[in-house]
């Protein structure tokens, strides 16, 4: 059963963290969720920060223009940094938090997600207008393709030796040939809720968790469904985890991590398809406390909590 190693609380909303050499770093906002009440104020102008901890304590903390959600540990010693707006999207930052480069993205206005191909050495970004943005290590964009439309935002993202795949706001599924560049296939989820009432009002399952393992795309959505399919992108299995699924990473090869939008941490076993519930955060002010970040550590998994909360699961 997995457990937890160890637990952090920071004093303002978390949703990334990676570990690189003996330091680990954690991004978020400057927002206190426990203490201020959610506005479209605070979503639109809160600023974006960075805590670099050296042996879990502060050794600094960097600043950005908006909300910082997607941290990657690069090659020479750099992380990548992705914000949730246009200005100063994509950022390059040192192992000690100085600021190496910064770059608008006003083609993809923003992401919430972002996985490094070490392979190509490629960074692979869902955007905030729809476009899968490739993008090498100097930030350079090397190619872009509309995927979802304007106003609809790409989020998850995973990839295998062959293909991207990643997931939009309304609950599609795209699959796009590493090659060509070219969408090859697509699963809109909304076909597996005939006839439910969210739809008549313009909702969508939002395919908020997508993870690859082997061969079976593992998807997690708003409306609480974590559905598998096989790479012929045929559905395998179905299970509802009672809540809006929010994230998906890997633990092992047969457990996998499932992170709600309420504070639930579930394990999921592969192999027999059962849910276990690991631990559970709940929200101090807000609605939720979405487990919005988990990314692979050395020997476990980083999990973060939106009211500021870092747990490693092993």
């Amino acid at each position: 059963m997995p457990r937890i190693k160890y637990r952090l609380r920071f004093p303002s909303s978390v949703y990334a963290a990676i570990t690189a050499g003996s330091r680990l770093y954690v991004g978020g906002s400057v927002w206190d969720r426990r203490k201020v009440e959610y506005s479209k104020e605070i979503a639109k102008k809160t600023k974006g920060v960075v805590y670099v901890l050296h042996k879990q304590d502060l050794e600094d903390t960097v600043f950005f223009p908006h909300m910082v959600y997607s941290l990657l540990g690069l090659p020479s010693r750099k992380i990548f940094v992705g914000c949730k707006d246009t200005a100063r999207t994509f950022n390059l930052i040192d192992r000690t938090g100085a600021i190496l480069k910064q770059k608008d993205d006003k083609i993809g206005k923003g992401c919430y997600n972002a996985v490094f191909d070490s392979r190509k050495r490629e960074i692979l970004v869902p955007t905030r207008s729809g476009k899968l943005e490739i993008l090498d290590t100097n930030l350079r964009i090397k190619k872009k393709l509309q995927l979802a439309s304007a106003k609809t935002r790409l989020w998850s993202v995973d990839f295998d030796s062959s293909n991207i795949y990643t997931g939009d706001y309304d609950g599609n599924l795209f699959v796009v040939d590493r090659k060509r560049f070219k969408k090859i296939g697509e699963v809109n989820l909304k076909k597996f809720y005939p006839g439910d009432k969210r739809l008549k009002k313009g909702f969508g399952p939002s395919l908020w968790g997508l993870k690859i393992t082997g061969n079976r795309i593992i998807t997690g959505n708003r409306w609480g469904d974590i559905i598998v399919f096989n790479k012929k992108l045929q559905a395998e299995h179905r299970i509802n985890a009672g809540e809006d699924v929010s994230c998906i990473e890997k633990l092992s090869k047969q457990i996998l991590l499932i992170g709600t939008r309420y504070g639930k941490l579930y394990s999921f076993d592969l192999k027999t398809g059962k849910l276990r519930k690991i631990t559970e955060i709940k929200p101090t002010l807000q609605k939720e406390n979405a487990i919005w970040g988990m990314t692979h550590a050395k020997d476990g998994v980083l999990v973060c909590w939106a009211d500021g909360v870092i747990c490693k699961i092993i």
